[in-house]
């Protein structure tokens, strides 16, 4: 534990739940009060512990959970007792204290008395203060909302049973999460001895109720103020870089109270948890020399030259000394760049940074750059890194510039047609690198051959043999080949229009129809005909940039009835993708439906607004195969059958 985190814990007592501390004592200590010379927190193991002695006969031990009244248990943890009318209490009230036990009672029909003690050797007429930590264990809901509250007294007596000192608590209220509740009683021991009898009585009522719990019984003297300072601060934590230590004088203060004191310096090393005494460190002044990095703490105690050893010691307040070790700083080894680029330093270990080098050079960044280096920029580049204590140390790193490359690129724009390829040249130094390498007979090399499937920008990296390197860039034009698609051969009935579902692709083409007969737009891609007979049209597409030419050629047959196709490719190439029957719509009564061999309806449609089918039920592709179909005209005419084939 760090000192600063002792002193916090010294002022703040976290606990698992709430406390509450009850003074009701008239005020006997005009001085202050010692650390616990007497600490009853009734030890720590696994469940249960074992009876306790000062608990009187009335009482029976158990060693269940949940004691039923009239009886006790030592436990380390309580849960669910009597249908989780008590509250779940995981752990017991001394901080720090795995395990550890508290007294748990149902108690009798008051006045009981629950724990009876005879303390030794306490330091004879002296003031002390009597602490116990008490929690009503009932839950607020339960007894119907009217649970007994516990009602304890702490009495201190001598051996001939002369009342010391006594204080009662008043009720203990039931809370929601359960709450220790301190009670303190302060007294003074008797004139020539120092034994006395503590005892704890219950007053409340027996029934629905009356449970509870007491931990951490302490007793703890009251003495003259006694004050630790260091000479040359009021503060009373010194932070200290380990390499800048000077000595410490530390003073001792000792008010009133004391006839003979012996004062004895101790330190800890361990935020507190356990003193040692410092040889030879017994007057009022004590000079603390350099040690090394550590948390150190430091008080006097005093005790009468004829009092006993530890019944009557009085300890001072803390006072801490903190040794920081200096950061290791760590800059980075070697750092080198390439002229023109961006150099990054770094360094660990600290908190803070502080970066100094040539050109003036200065920084607080823990990992600074410096852009668009030059040869000026080499050199020594030092850091200082200080930590949180403000210690810090040095590091340095050197700095190597190198020259780059320049890449050299020919050309710097091509075009070409679709499969064609160009050749690259480019030069400047030792190693190259393509990038993308897709469409490239080599990424590696000078001089590759580039043959790009689409309009592509290829970059060069250019290294030297220190990895530096320049960058050059080349566009590559593609020009698609012409395409020409003349679309799917039509079926037409005579006098009826019907349009092409042409296309063409490529770069900068022309496209022209032969023979324009019939066309009503030859110089459209997709123009409508209605030709009288049977007919071919052919699609022309020539690339203006000299990448060739295509053709292809479309069938427009012209029919004076109904055509019922007997096969179609629903395969998504254009071609024959739907079962279309020529001049259905003349027929909007009609009815076409589709069966598989089951005899399973697979497609229905209608003359008026047409659907042709495409191949699917409940939109899934059906297996290829041979269909039978037929087609009512509704028109007093025998219903069409036959049978339609599938290819995919």
């Amino acid at each position: 534990m760090s000192l600063t985190g002792w002193f916090i814990k010294r002022k703040i007592l976290l606990l698992p739940a709430l406390l509450m501390i009850r003074t009701g004592f008239s005020q006997l200590c005009s001085g202050m009060f010692s650390d616990p010379v007497v600490t009853i927190n009734f030890g720590a193991g696994n469940n249960p512990g074992n009876p306790l002695p000062q608990v009187p006969s009335a009482y029976q031990y158990t060693s269940a959970d949940c004691p039923a009244e009239g009886s006790y248990a030592v436990r380390n943890a309580t849960f669910l007792c009597f249908s989780s009318n008590w509250h779940a209490i995981p752990f017991d009230h001394t901080p720090s204290d795995p395990n550890g036990y508290f007294l748990l009672i149902n108690a009798l029909r008051g006045p009981s008395d629950i724990y009876v003690d005879t303390i030794r050797s306490l330091c004879a007429n002296t003031v002390f203060e009597l602490s116990v930590w008490e929690v009503n264990v009932l839950n607020p809901a339960a007894c119907s909302g009217n649970g007994i509250n516990p009602n304890l007294t702490l009495s201190v007596l001598d051996l001939n049973g002369s009342v010391l000192g006594q204080i009662n608590s008043s009720d203990i209220s039931e809370n929601q999460p359960y709450l220790w509740v301190q009670q303190r009683l302060q007294f003074r021991t008797p004139v020539n001895s120092g034994d006395v009898i503590i005892k704890i009585t219950s007053n409340a009522a027996n029934g629905c109720g009356n449970e509870f719990a007491i931990d951490d019984i302490t007793l703890r003297p009251c003495g003259g103020i006694l004050t630790a300072a260091f000479a040359t601060t009021s503060s009373t934590i010194i932070d200290v870089c380990e390499s800048d230590q000077m000595n410490y004088q530390m003073n001792a203060t000792i008010g009133s109270g004391y006839t003979n004191p012996i004062i004895q310096w101790q330190v800890s090393y361990d935020g507190g948890a356990n003193w040692a005494a410092i040889p030879g460190a017994n007057g009022t002044s004590y000079i603390r020399p350099p040690a090394s990095a550590g948390d150190y703490a430091y008080r006097f105690s005093v005790r009468e030259n004829n009092a006993a050893a530890s019944a009557c010691i009085f300890n001072s307040n803390i006072l801490g000394i903190q040794v920081l070790t200096a950061p290791f700083a760590q800059a980075t080894n070697y750092v080198f760049g390439c002229y023109g680029s961006t150099i990054a330093f770094f360094a660990a270990g600290g908190s803070s940074y502080e970066w100094t080098g040539p050109n003036g050079f200065y920084s607080t960044s823990q990992g600074p750059e410096i852009p668009n280096v030059n040869f000026s920029h080499a050199g020594l580049y030092k850091v200082k890194v200080s930590n949180s204590g403000g210690c810090f140390s040095y590091d340095s790193t050197d700095l190597v510039i190198y020259p780059a490359p320049v890449a050299i690129l020919s050309p710097v724009q091509a075009s070409l047609c679709e499969g064609d390829s160009v050749r690259l040249n480019a030069g400047g130094s030792l190693r190259y690198q393509w990038d993308p390498p897709m469409g490239l007979s080599s990424d590696t090399i000078a001089a590759p051959f580039a043959k790009p499937a689409k309009t592509t920008t290829y970059t060069v990296k250019v290294y030297n043999e220190h990895t530096c390197y320049d960058t050059a860039s080349v566009k590559i034009i593609v020009w698609e080949k012409p395409e020409a698609f003349a679309g799917p051969d039509k079926i037409v009935l005579k006098g009826r229009t019907v349009q092409m579902e042409s296309g063409v692709k490529g770069s900068d083409v022309s496209y022209s129809w032969s023979p324009p007969d019939y066309l009503d737009h030859p110089s459209l891609v997709r123009p409508k005909t209605k030709p009288p007979e049977t007919i071919v049209y052919k699609l022309t597409v020539v690339s203006n940039k000299g990448c060739g030419i295509s053709t292809d050629d479309v069938k427009v047959e012209v029919v004076t009835k109904m055509f019922i196709p007997t096969g179609f490719t629903p395969n998504n190439d254009g071609l024959n993708d739907k079962w279309f029957i020529t001049a259905i719509e003349d027929y909007p009564h009609a009815v076409i439906e589709v069966f598989n061999r089951w005899g399973q309806k697979l497609y229905t449609g209608y003359g008026k607004n047409y659907q042709p089918w495409d191949g699917t039920y409940n939109k899934m592709p059906v297996s290829p195969g041979t269909y039978v179909y037929q087609i009512n005209l509704h028109n007093n005419t025998a219903v069409l059958k036959g049978t339609v084939t599938l290819i995919r």
